[in-house]
């Protein structure tokens, strides 16, 4: 791992730290900062569009506390159900979190846990593997790099399977901003904090690597949250230098 690769993960690991997923993460940043400041709650829109592209075979990417797939999880019809999953996660903790969390709920469910970048080809775990669908919700706004990291979009289309469908949602930058207040908190975020890597981040740039990609795009900008889902993955070499 180089230099900088090794900063990032150690960065990460501390901020997300086991006391930070088991107490602030939840009610913090899917409560207050979804409903409040991005204008995007979880329970009315995040939830349900997660379920609804949520399938027997799913890859979530950039797993938190694992609050999606075990809310999807622990509805009556599902509880019982043979279910497939695979959790990949730059960091030890949220896999441990998002693990404990989804089979607390779903005992039925045959879970895996991988450790990688998603900036980064998939890795050997996951050679030959095929997803019904992924997801990526709050994913790219913590991830630094520029408008370079939305290849994780195409790198990880590789695993979905012909009918798969990707999906995800991302805070998108200043340029953005609902007003002065949401501004300034990019800014703390991204400046301050540098907890987030977004502040010229726009839907543009996810949307030009999801049509590159695919033939079936959908977005949505709900206050200063994209949501995006993409189907049928074009038939094409894929540039990762």
């Amino acid at each position: 791992m180089s230099d900088i690769g090794a900063d990032k993960n150690a960065a990460y690991i501390t901020t997300y730290s086991p006391s930070f997923l088991t107490h602030i993460y939840d009610r913090y940043v899917l409560g207050f900062n979804m409903s409040i400041m991005w204008g995007c709650p979880v329970e009315s829109i995040l939830l349900p569009f997660f379920s609804e592209n949520f399938s027997r075979n799913h890859l979530d990417v950039g797993v938190a506390t694992g609050y999606f797939p075990a809310a999807a999880l622990a509805r009556p019809f599902r509880r019982d159900s043979k279910q497939h999953l695979t959790l990949l996660d730059l960091g030890p903790n949220p896999l441990r979190a998002a693990s404990a969390r989804v089979l607390s709920v779903a005992t039925a469910t045959e879970l895996r846990c991988v450790e990688a970048d998603v900036t980064e080809p998939p890795p050997d775990e996951l050679r030959g593997s095929r997803f019904d669908s992924i997801s990526m919700f709050n994913l790219f706004h913590c991830v630094p790099g520029g408008k370079a990291k939305f290849r994780g979009l195409a790198t990880f289309k590789g695993l979905l399977s012909e009918n798969g469908v990707l999906c995800g949602c991302t805070v998108l930058g200043n340029a953005h901003a609902a007003n002065w207040f949401t501004s300034k908190y990019l800014w703390l975020y991204n400046k301050q904090l540098q907890v987030f890597h977004n502040y010229d981040d726009r839907k543009e740039d996810v949307l030009e690597v999801l049509e590159r990609e695919f033939e079936e795009v959908e977005t949505w900008v709900i206050g200063t949250m994209m949501l995006f889902r993409a189907k049928k993955p074009k038939k094409t070499p894929v540039d990762v230098q």
